[in-house]
């Protein structure tokens, strides 16, 4: 996708690397006021097709372009009660 192209369509580009191992595929993702919840939602690599990951904000690469990880939880591995990280949730806000 070219520069122009993030300016001439509404919304924000998350510019997206899945974090599941063995696939770090990286990939574009639009988001309007209409698909907005998928910021907060979880969603598929489009690649491997792992579901459940979540958006992770890393940055701002441009005025309405982000780089962003799509991350997962840790399989096999419980919730701790004194996380000092903080949900992802809050992460991408």
């Amino acid at each position: 996708m070219q520069r122009s192209e993030h300016f001439a369509s509404p919304g924000v580009v998350y510019r997206t690397t899945c974090e599941n191992p063995g696939c770090g595929h990286t990939f574009d993702l639009r988001i309007t006021a209409k698909e907005a919840g998928l910021l907060a939602g979880t969603m598929a690599c489009p690649r491997c097709r792992r579901h459940g990951g979540m958006l992770k904000r890393m940055g701002r690469l441009d005025d309405r372009l982000f780089v962003a990880k799509l991350v997962y939880k840790m399989i096999g591995v419980g919730a701790s009660s004194s996380s000092d990280d903080g949900d992802l949730l809050s992460d991408i806000r």
